[in-house]
């Protein structure tokens, strides 16, 4: 931050350095804003407005009259070629990508779902190469680490790639995870497509996922295949404060 920028930058960089250091952990409670005032010789709505960049950051909230404290940060790590490997029942390891990187992270995984039966508009369609008004299996998440809401996502398979089989609802058979499921059936998995971009929340995403002031979503397109065909296809909504990405690929 450059030492020419307004004061509340200069403040806001600094309060956000102590937080980096632990110096403020998660958890705790800031100065109260007329103390901060003293130790940084700033008028009080200098402060304000610092308060409001590491709010709008999300690294902070503020409790009404109880002050502002440090946000507590529970983060799940993906890490993207990990995420879908295939784990043989016999080792233990959770089978659905989303528990198996919770566990990884030091953590725990639930979820909540619902199934429905729907038919597929223009856009599934066209994501699962069927036919618009064909009938699909829709399956709708929220999943929490250690008890904190961190995600959303809503899947779209092919009636008719599970009519009639174990995994024809995907929550209540056997296997766990789309990868396992499709096994199962004789449609082994072999790619996965990501498409994920960030952007504000919705008002239900801000209340569903408990987001404070100033925090993204990432949103995620993602597409199982069996060789050439579709057969899950999901729209994930990540709370931005929440969640790591990590990638790493070979250089060929």
């Amino acid at each position: 931050m450059s030492p020419n920028g307004p004061p509340y930058t200069r403040i806001a960089a600094s309060l956000r350095a102590q937080i980096a250091s632990g110096e403020y952990p998660p958890g705790s409670r800031l100065p109260p804003h007329r103390e901060l005032a003293r130790t940084h010789a700033a008028a009080q709505e200098t402060i304000r407005r610092a308060i409001a960049q590491l709010q709008a950051e999300g690294l902070i909230e503020t409790r009404g009259q109880h002050g502002t404290f440090v946000q507590t940060r529970p983060t799940i790590r993906r890490i993207a070629n990990d995420h879908y490997q295939r784990r043989p029942t016999t080792t233990g390891e959770p089978t659905s990508p989303f528990a198996h990187s919770a566990e990884a992270s030091g953590g725990h995984a639930t979820w909540d779902h619902e199934t429905t039966r729907e038919t597929a508009d223009e856009t599934i369609a066209t994501r699962l190469a069927i036919q618009p008004g064909d009938p699909v299996v829709v399956t709708r998440y929220l999943y929490r680490y250690d008890g904190t809401p961190t995600q959303t996502a809503v899947s779209w398979e092919p009636a008719a790639l599970t009519a009639g089989t174990p995994i024809e609802l995907p929550e209540t058979g056997t296997a766990v995870g789309v990868i396992p499921r499709f096994d199962t059936i004789g449609l082994p998995i072999d790619s996965v497509t990501e498409d994920i971009t960030a952007r504000p929340p919705t008002p239900t995403e801000v209340q569903t996922l408990a987001l404070p002031p100033g925090v993204a979503v990432l949103t995620m397109r993602r597409t199982y295949h069996a060789g050439e065909t579709p057969v899950e296809t999901a729209d994930i909504v990540m709370a931005g404060h929440r969640n790591l990405l990590t990638y790493r690929h070979a250089v060929t």
